[in-house]
């Protein structure tokens, strides 16, 4: 029987000790790795055009590779060339222009590495017959491929640590993909060492031309220069075609496979050795697909793989080198066929020792072999073996108990598809309360002494004792509270369980299925953290009162829904700033934490920096993790967090209701999550549900929908700065009239926004109505009668529209 009717099953076996570098490798693939030049011809105003970029080879040399399957796939140029590129789209070119001071692109280079899949040999050899014998080619060729193959250990910057870290491209493994199935569309790939920038890349990629950065954009143009002005991806969109055609989308899929379930057994040995085996329940999405790249921490070594009882090809390089991994299936996949990968895989370094129990969880995202990190919702199973001493607290349902010689053991396994699957471990002491209204059990796990960097201020006078777990009972009964506001918010959680959990990191939290990792700061007192810090740090006060609840509410943004590609990963952080500053005015008996948690906000947004920028200025929230850069370090996070918080805060506050408060928001939050529960959202997706309950009062386009918006606040930059000018004068009857005037200004002719308009009376602030303003204008007379004479009059109190500081 065919093996694309039967389910196929991969067993890949690990060796503890001296394991190869590269096993069971295809042959195909092994001949690309070490392929030489095989010829070489002169060349002169040679012209490529791919999609928005054109190459102009102008004089001197190209070589070939020796043919892979009777094909080009690798050419090096020498000489002189140049390399052209308008942006297609407005806000691409004006991230360009923030980035290089430039609308369009024209790099000269004298060096240039080629790989594809397309017609580009075809091109090039119509044009170019002489043979050449330029000595230099062999070199070019040398010293791309040593700088392509070698793995950063200490990236620089974001993008680095993307193209040329744990999950970088193998380009001869990508290269295979394309070889292996006839149907592929054939990608393009420039790698160019220009006078103005040494590491200047073009793709154009039918398949997805970036994808550590989750998007299916085939096209992109990025610059790789850590620590440098101008680094940044220049360029990520749609093929030019798919633009004209009208048909360019986020929802398009460029998956090979689709995970449905893993069965994961792990062991943890008494010296941290890491052993484990993976099973990976897959659906193929394409057709006529051989080659499977999954995300795997290069330190975990894959030794051996074999299929229905044979052994089978796989990839995985150094890992100091391209060391991502790929399994090559026996034969071409039809597409909707099922298989059953198992992977058996070992390493270091994955949980670190950081004294006083506390361990270091490492490669969160990777310590398993998985496919379509965060994309793919699938069912795990998960059975981990640790000594016996220790605690492991899994994703899902703790399913069974059990011991092993000098091993606990237990089985988590969860109850609904998830995204992602992860663990914490420690020396831990552990408690569990049950939510009396819901039923709901939240769980808490802390070390009961700290780690090793602290051990100079465990000692100082007055500091009292620090044991995380003494504080346990702090962020439970936060949890327990974020989880009710939230269930009545946003809807009911599809979990029965969460895990508070302590991890030794001291500065970031983080949120996995019914698993959440918080700093030690959380579980430290007041005292304890001046004795740390030498100081009284607000911003930090402020971090451990918002950290829980917003890495619970994670359990809604990003786990029940999520979001589509890193142009909409503001729906789940950005939702999850606006959720924490939902807890602050829901648990706090004044608004004063709650107000200036949005003028924080506000000011990270807005304020410059030591180059004379704001984080806004880098671009737009749909730009995602593009925004962050040398001269604006702090983009993403001020952003896709802060801005994109307040893009939901400020679509609160336009939908509330005198009569009904916040009832239209709390059923469009409901019937969002209802209808992308165990989904991958896009922004399209959830501006359609606003839509959905929209009151004619937002209609402020007259086309029933919330384009402007939306226009303005996720894919535009403009803030507007607003002035009121107004005074309150005594009328009859003993009331007292309000006069004013609002201008809006900095902002576009198109720029709309209703502003509200507040008064206090003694400590109780009403809001008196709202102003439609339009463009840089001010608005005609207000006229207010007032039962009494207010303290104040003012816009935004709730900070219901992000304004210029």
């Amino acid at each position: 029987m065919s093996l694309l009717q039967t389910v196929v099953r991969v067993v890949v076996s690990s060796g503890l000790l001296s394991c190869p570098l590269l096993a069971a490798t295809d042959p195909i693939y092994k001949a690309m790795r070490e392929a030489g030049l095989a010829d070489s011809l002169v060349v002169e105003n040679i012209v490529l055009k791919r999609d928005a970029g054109i190459l102009t080879l102008k004089t001197g040399a190209i070589a070939f590779t020796s043919p892979a399957l009777g094909r080009d796939t690798v050419a090096v140029f020498v000489g002189e060339g140049e390399f052209t590129f308008i942006p297609q789209s407005p806000v691409d070119r004006n991230y360009l222009i923030s980035l290089t001071g430039l609308e369009a692109v024209s790099e000269t280079f004298d060096r240039a590495l080629f790989c594809f899949t397309d017609d580009t040999a075809k091109d090039i050899r119509s044009s170019a017959r002489t043979p050449s014998t330029d000595p230099h080619l062999a070199d070019a060729l040398r010293d791309f491929r040593k700088h392509l193959r070698s793995r950063t250990e200490a990236p620089r910057s974001m993008l680095e640590a993307m193209l040329n870290g744990d999950a970088m491209d193998n380009i001869e493994a990508d290269l295979l993909t394309d070889l292996y199935n006839p149907h592929a569309p054939g990608f393009f790939s420039a790698y160019f060492h220009g006078r103005k920038h040494s590491d200047l890349r073009f793709h154009v990629r039918p398949r997805g031309a970036f994808p550590e950065m989750t998007t299916p954009e085939e096209v992109a143009l990025i610059d790789l220069d850590p620590a440098q002005p101008q680094e940044g991806v220049w360029y990520l969109s749609h093929l030019q075609t798919e633009w004209q055609k009208h048909t360019a989308s986020s929802d398009e899929n460029n998956r090979i496979v689709q995970a449905d379930q893993y069965k994961i057994e792990t062991t943890i040995a008494k010296n941290d050795h890491f052993t484990a085996t993976t099973t990976i329940d897959f659906h193929a999405v394409t057709d006529g697909d051989r080659v499977i790249k999954l995300a795997l921490l290069p330190n975990l070594r894959v030794t051996r793989v074999t299929s229905a009882g044979q052994e089978i090809a796989f990839i995985q390089e150094d890992k100091k080198e391209d060391g991502s991994f790929y399994v090559v299936m026996p034969e071409a996949m039809a597409k909707g066929s099922k298989h059953e990968v198992s992977i058996e895989y070992a390493g270091d370094k994955l949980v670190r020792k950081e004294g006083g129990g506390n361990f270091s969880v490492e490669a969160r995202e990777s310590w398993y072999p998985n496919v379509n990190t965060f994309r793919d919702h699938a069912r795990y199973d998960l059975t981990f073996k640790v000594p016996k001493q220790y605690t492991l607290v899994g994703v899902g349902t703790l399913a069974k108990v059990w011991t092993e010689k000098d091993f606990a053991c237990t089985q988590w396994i969860s109850d609904v598809p998830i995204a992602v699957a992860g663990f914490n471990y420690g020396l831990f002491k552990s408690k569990k309360i049950t939510d009396p209204q819901s039923g709901f059990v939240i769980e808490g796990y802390a070390a009961t002494e700290i780690p090793d960097s602290l051990a100079a201020v465990r000692d100082k006078p007055g500091v009292g004792v620090m044991s995380p777990s003494n504080m346990m009972d702090l962020p439970m009964g936060e949890a327990e509270n974020a989880m009710r506001i939230y269930s009545a918010w946003f809807g009911k959680s599809e979990f029965t369980r969460i895990a508070i959990t302590q991890q030794p990191q001291f500065d970031f939290g983080q949120s996995w299925p019914t698993l959440v990792y918080l700093p030690l700061f959380a579980y430290l007192d007041a005292t304890q953290r001046y004795s740390l810090l030498n100081h009284i740090s607000a911003s930090l006060t402020d971090f451990v009162d918002e950290v829980t609840p917003h890495e619970v509410s994670h359990q809604w943004w990003g786990h029940m829904v999520g979001w589509s590609t890193y142009h909409d990963q503001w729906l789940s952080e950005g939702f999850a700033t606006f959720s924490a500053g939902l807890y602050l005015q829901l648990t706090e008996k004044t608004p004063d934490k709650y107000l200036r948690y949005w003028q924080n906000a506000r000011q990270r947004l807005l304020e410059k920096n030591a180059f004379g920028r704001r984080s806004n200025d880098a671009g737009p929230l749909w730009l995602g993790l593009r925004l962050e850069s040398a001269r604006n370090e702090e983009a993403y996070e001020s952003t896709v967090y802060g801005k994109g918080g307040y893009v939901l805060h400020m679509l609160r506050r336009m939908m509330y209701d005198q009569k009904e408060g916040d009832e239209p928001f709390i059923d469009m939050m409901h019937d969002f999550v209802s209808e992308y529960m165990n989904k991958n959202a896009s922004t399209e997706d959830f501006e359609k549900v606003a839509e959905k309950h929209m009151r004619p009062n937002l209609d402020l386009a007259g086309t029933g929908k919330l384009d402007w918006f939306f226009s303005e606040w996720v894919y535009g930059t403009a803030v507007p700065r607003y002035k009121f000018e107004y005074t309150v004068t005594e009328a009859e009857g003993g009331k007292w009239e309000l006069k004013g005037t609002v201008t809006q200004s900095e902002v576009t002719p198109q720029f709309v926004m209703p502003v509200p308009i507040f008064a206090d009376f003694d400590g109780q602030v009403l809001r008196l109505g709202t102003v439609t303003m339009r463009g840089n204008s001010s608005s005609g007379d207000i006229k207010v009668l007032l039962p009494k004479k207010p303290k104040r009059v003012m816009l935004n109190y709730w900070h219901d529209v992000l304004e210029a500081l």
